[in-house]
């Protein structure tokens, strides 16, 4: 038994280390965006209501975080336990239920990769996202997320949806309107305030209970 465990350990091991090796030398192709520690300002320069992260309201920060992935500060691009739960759930399901993906996953997604599930296009994000981590801060990931995210109505970033939904700026929102928000982007037609307001707010009312639970609200 304890061969096998040593055996187990040696392979995942090797794996890790080719895994960290690949990030290296793997470079996406795409049209618009170069990975590389320019890509924050690639995005500015395409993206025409970009906002830095320190003109966003507190809130939809947290809100953010406790919806889209409560690790997010503590984990290197991908969440190993979010993984094996969506894969867990997957299986009994015996279809794609869960993803698992971080925000710095969700990302590299949007900017690099196509939304077809598959396990290439799974492998290749957790590589980008592991490059992602490798190459900015939290922080930085944090705000272009924001700033390319899709919040419906033809709002891609924070700061079209803020026009769109509430004619404010990011930092003017308050606690309830970045709960709308943020409760957008995992169905963007289902929860648009705009064409299903009832939806729109019992998915805001998800996002202030996660919130509370996660320590954000009182």
């Amino acid at each position: 038994m304890k061969n096998f465990y040593k055996k187990i350990l040696f392979v995942t091991m090797a794996c890790t280390i080719l895994f960290m090796s690949y990030i290296h030398s793997y470079t996406p192709k795409h049209e618009i965006y170069d990975l590389n520690e320019t890509l924050m300002h690639q995005i500015e320069s395409h993206v025409p209501d970009y906002v830095s992260l320190d003109e966003v309201s507190q809130d939809l920060i947290n809100a953010t975080v406790a919806m889209e992935d409560k690790r997010f500060y503590r984990h290197i691009g991908f969440d190993p336990i979010a993984i094996v739960r969506a894969v867990l759930v997957d299986i009994r399901e015996r279809r794609y239920v869960q993803g698992g993906s971080t925000i710095t996953q969700q990302l590299a997604k949007n900017l690099f990769l196509n939304h077809k599930k598959s396990l290439n296009r799974k492998f290749q994000e957790l590589i980008i996202a592991s490059k992602l981590e490798q190459l900015f801060t939290k922080e930085e990931i944090l705000e272009m997320y924001l700033n390319v995210i899709y919040y419906g109505s033809g709002a891609y970033g924070i700061g079209e949806a803020c026009e769109i939904y509430f004619d404010k700026t990011p930092d003017e929102l308050s606690l309830e309107e970045s709960a709308m928000l943020v409760g957008i982007p995992p169905s963007p037609n289902r929860y648009n305030p705009i064409r299903n307001l009832a939806k729109a707010k019992q998915r805001q009312e998800v996002v202030l209970s996660v919130m509370a639970k996660k320590g954000y609200l009182n």
